[in-house]
């Protein structure tokens, strides 16, 4: 298993029970939703070139839950993992909804679906700004009339779920999709990379939790001005509980959260610390930001209320 890693974190599905008030919020969010009869697929701004696939797709239910995970392989790894995953008794299934996403489809051993989907690697880009200064010297300008007040998210950075049996959760990701641990916050939550070379430090994560459910997803932006206007943009549209900007600790990620429309939560963020194949992990016990002080508990309680029926 040592070169079949999954590449990065492709998408995830959430069922929910207005799918218009989904395609508003992701809408405000900065996504672009293509609504069809029975679902919302949201994507974001590429600007260039072919259509980006839908990160997120949203479909009908009674209440809102996570509805499947969707990871990037290598076209030419889809194979060797129908095989590897057959050997651990996953063996890829076809459910009525297989055409949202190509690829293969399984069922993990806590019931939540998964999907792997062709994809070509990406490539990470190392030192981006994290102001919105723009080229040239700062002076004779009026910073404040170029910042870009439109805050497109361009792509799907990772997701944190909740799960139980954590340890054997975070073991079996390791060992399905060739996930490797980033770092961890001791008991509580898992931070994994996929793919090789230098990349974000994580795209997936897992929460200690009580069963299976969504906690939050995280878009990438460019700067700090555009996780600021971010939250502005989504205050102005209506949807004012959110929690930032602030710095987190592990990953070091400038952020915004919002709430969506069902409790849970989305994240603008930028300026995550990047890992190469010679990082180490370790478990910390560190608070989950830096600043502000005022920070929610971010691991249980106001922002990990397990808000998903069993």
């Amino acid at each position: 298993m040592s070169t079949l890693r999954v590449l990065h974190l492709a998408g995830y599905g959430l069922e929910v029970p207005d799918l218009a008030a989904g395609a508003a919020f992701y809408g405000a969010f900065g996504l672009q939703p293509d609504a069809q009869t029975d679902a919302v697929s949201l994507r974001t701004h590429t600007g260039v070139g072919m259509p980006q696939p839908a990160e997120i797709v949203l479909l009908p239910g009674a209440v809102k839950r996570l509805h499947h995970l969707s990871f990037a392989v290598r076209p030419q790894d889809l194979a060797p993992f129908s095989d590897h995953l057959k050997v651990m008794r996953c063996t890829p299934q076809s459910p009525t909804w297989a055409s949202l996403r190509p690829g293969l489809w399984i069922q993990d051993p806590w019931g939540t679906w998964i999907n792997l989907t062709p994809a070509e690697p990406s490539v990470t880009t190392v030192g981006a700004a994290i102001t919105g200064a723009g080229a040239g010297p700062r002076v004779d300008r009026h910073l404040w009339q170029e910042l870009n007040r439109s805050i497109r998210p361009h792509r799907l950075g990772h997701m944190l779920i909740f799960t139980p049996d954590w340890e054997k959760a975070e073991a079996w990701f390791v060992q399905a999709f060739g996930l490797r641990m980033s770092d961890r916050a001791a008991g509580k939550v898992a931070f994994m990379a996929g793919g090789s070379g230098i990349r974000d430090h994580h795209c997936f994560g897992l929460i200690n939790g009580t069963h299976r459910g969504f906690q939050h997803a995280s878009f990438h932006v460019d700067t700090l001005d555009d996780i600021g206007l971010g939250a502005v943009q989504m205050h102005q549209a209506g949807y004012t509980q959110g929690f930032g900007v602030g710095r987190h600790a592990l990953a070091s990620n400038l952020f915004y959260y919002v709430r969506d429309p069902w409790g849970s939560w989305v994240e603008y963020y930028a300026d995550m610390d990047k890992i190469s194949e010679d990082w180490q992990p370790r478990d910390w016990n560190e608070l989950p930001y830096i600043w502000p002080a005022w920070a929610p508990e971010f691991w249980g309680k106001e922002m990990n209320a397990n808000l998903e029926p069993r």
